[in-house]
């Protein structure tokens, strides 16, 4: 039905009435303009990306974007019982199964039964669909929805592509495959120097649990100009306060914590004549203490707890004020002390909530 069609349709005494044969007709609208919208939005990303290399100067890009010309990804992805090709946005193309992609995602549904793909080129049979996303996105993609291992990628960048593209596609079995997996990378992808990049572009594509990892990230390192660098120009103004916000509260609760644990500490430290014993109430308190300085300016339980800035700072004390204790006990005291508070204080920082993000 074409758009001066359906609304002619439409407007018929204010119900859904066949022009041709007079019958009450009822559609699924909320479907349908959901598709429509969809497919909108789907050809304003392709306008963008061939309007792209004119602002970004990149000949290169706008070549790629240009050419008729494709490569075929090969396995797994280069079956002959393939019915439909995907081709990314730089010109690789994806032998894939309709079933497939329309089982795992509800947008390609709509796209097989909506818009439809473009007929097949240069004497192909198979008709081709032209994606916005990239050969190494649409791999990784296109693995987390066939029976095949999936993996992710080991650039921060290139996850969250992914888990921009399964959000994009509505995959959501992919989306929570891929998440776990990256839950389970070691090392871990959100790392403090990439922290503030990687809260941006979550934030802007809504990825939450992906903006909760980034935002924790961030705690080990100062929230300011210096520190940020060029990665502000990822973070919106918006998004930008909330970090802000929710750092001041991790910082309130890991300083209340350690508070709560000095008390706890010195009501329930047992009285003892040994030396070890008596020195271990003079060395518990000054262990939080430190902590409790640390926790101003980065709220990161790893920094606050750091063993290296402990043994430096207990050295650096000692020298100043000396002690009638040794060094040997005084450490194995503040490590002790340690490793428990900063369990404690991921436990804390976990419950911060992230309604402020």
């Amino acid at each position: 039905m074409s758009f001066p069609r359906l609304v002619e349709t439409m407007s018929s005494q204010g119900r859904l009435q066949c022009i041709s044969c007079g019958n009450e007709l009822h559609l699924d609208l909320w479907r349908l303009f959901s598709c429509l919208e969809r497919h909108v939005k789907y050809q304003v990303e392709q306008v963008h990306l061939d309007l792209l290399p004119l602002f970004d100067g990149s000949e290169e890009h706008a070549a790629a974007s240009q050419s008729s010309q494709s490569n075929n990804f090969g396995t797994p992805f280069d079956r002959q019982d393939a019915d439909l090709i995907i081709r990314s946005s730089d010109q690789v193309d994806f032998h894939v199964h309709k079933v497939v992609l329309g089982t795992a995602s509800v947008i390609f549904e709509d796209m097989f039964t909506v818009a439809g793909p473009s007929p097949g080129e240069q004497g192909q049979n198979i008709p081709v669909i032209n994606l916005v996303e990239d050969s190494k996105t649409l791999y990784h993609l296109l693995m987390a929805i066939y029976p095949i291992d999936c993996s992710i990628p080991d650039i921060l960048e290139d996850a969250l592509s992914l888990l921009i593209a399964c959000q994009k596609y509505q995959m959501d079995s992919a989306l929570t495959c891929i998440r776990s997996l990256l839950r389970d990378h070691m090392p871990s992808l959100f790392t403090a120097p990439t922290s503030f990049r990687a809260y941006g572009i979550a934030s802007r594509y809504h990825l939450e649990e992906e903006v909760r990892l980034a935002a924790q990230a961030t705690l080990e390192r100062a929230l300011d100009f210096d520190e940020c660098g060029e990665d502000l120009r990822f973070i919106s103004g918006a998004d930008l306060l909330q970090l802000w916000r929710y750092r001041g509260e991790c910082t309130k609760v890991a300083k209340n914590c350690i508070s709560q644990l000095k008390t706890n500490a010195r009501q329930n430290e047992p009285k003892s004549s040994f030396l070890y014993d008596a020195e271990r109430p003079f060395m518990t308190g000054w262990c939080y203490d430190h902590f409790l300085n640390r926790a101003a300016d980065k709220p990161s339980p790893k920094l606050i707890t750091d063993r290296q800035a402990v043994e430096t700072a207990l050295k650096e004390y000692r020298t100043a004020y000396g002690s009638v204790y040794s060094l040997t006990n005084e450490t194995r005291i503040c490590e002790s002390i340690r490793a428990e508070v900063e369990e404690i204080l991921r436990a804390a920082i976990d419950t911060v909530s992230t309604d402020c993000l």
